[in-house]
């Protein structure tokens, strides 16, 4: 099914503001429109390709260890009353009275599996703001009353969160997206731009013409000149203090013979206090320079033009 065609749940979290991975409701419309490129971040291409291989086992883990009868999983519901709305059901359980409810699987880093990330303790419906946006969507869509939200934290911890519906906050949720749907999708009107990301998307392509600031966004834009000259200056006074260290710290080493030493002693104390380390790294590049030279057709294949704007201030 054409994803231009309906607002899904993770839409929904995103046009109400709530998506942590930078989809806004500028990004949604853009995407209904089919103007938006798809996914081309390797790492993120990585991350869905590794996400689909683990699909079986988290089912297979999931019928292991949830308490309910497991109905059906991938269903997918379009609302009766609007059929731009939709929602996938990634599995559907039957309570003790034999009533159909819905169950949502996420997968999440252990790191992020805590109070700070808005995960509480299972069998709570204390779940991370923008999930719980998605639940009471898929909720909405099939009408029914109970979400089951299976959480896989890492590769052996499952915990489960028992959401409940909320009529009120599903009322509210589908106004929105309603609104959303009828007067920026259909009449082709961008929503406000919330993120500089979003300002970018708008008008990295337009060309410039003067425009003539109000009194607020003037003394923003200086406001901007004056913090990039503190930077500046920070920078400065940086390199100055990082020479100093350095130079203590070749004092103390001696003037270096060629050989490195056995091991890097390279932390950094104060009257028997630890203050830092000068630490020693190790990378390395891609020289795009001599990559043109000898395999142009290869940089060509893998260059993606871009459109871009910055705020530029003149010099004095």
């Amino acid at each position: 099914i054409d994803r231009r065609t309906y607002l899904g749940g993770s839409d929904a979290a995103a046009i109400l503001g709530l998506d942590p991975y930078g989809k806004t409701p500028l990004t949604v419309y853009l995407a209904k429109r089919g103007e938006l490129q798809g996914i081309t971040d390797p790492d993120k291409l990585l991350f869905l390709k590794r996400r689909k291989r683990w699909e079986e086992p988290i089912v297979a883990m999931l019928r292991e260890e949830f308490g309910g009868e497991i109905l059906a999983m991938n269903a997918r519901y379009t609302d009766q009353e609007h059929d731009f709305l939709a929602a996938e059901i990634d599995f559907e359980w039957a309570d003790d009275d034999g009533t159909i409810q819905n169950g949502e699987i996420k997968t999440v880093s252990p790191f992020a599996f805590n109070e700070n990330a808005g995960w509480g303790d299972a069998g709570t419906d204390q779940v991370p703001i923008h999930y719980h946006a998605q639940v009471m969507h898929g909720l909405g869509v099939t009408g029914r009353n109970v979400c089951v939200l299976a959480a896989l934290a890492g590769l052996d911890t499952m915990a489960f969160y028992r959401i409940e519906r909320d009529e009120e906050a599903i009322g509210a949720m589908r106004e929105v997206e309603v609104a959303f749907w009828r007067d920026n999708v259909l009449a082709r009107v961008p929503p406000e731009p919330i993120t500089m990301g979003d300002m970018k998307r708008l008008f990295d392509r337009r060309n410039g013409r003067p425009v003539e600031l109000d009194d607020q966004a003037a003394a923003a834009l200086e406001t901007m000149r004056q913090i990039r000259g503190e930077l500046k200056a920070l920078e400065g006074d940086e390199a100055e203090a990082a020479l100093a260290v350095a130079k203590s710290i070749a004092k103390a080493w001696g003037v270096p013979e060629g050989e490195e030493p056995p091991e890097d002693n390279a932390i950094l104390t104060h009257n028997g206090r630890t203050l830092g380390k000068w630490v020693r790294g190790r990378g390395a590049y891609l020289d795009q320079k001599r990559l043109a030279v000898d395999h142009p057709e290869i940089k060509a294949a893998y260059t993606v033009p871009t459109a871009y704007r910055k705020f530029t201030f003149p010099k004095t």
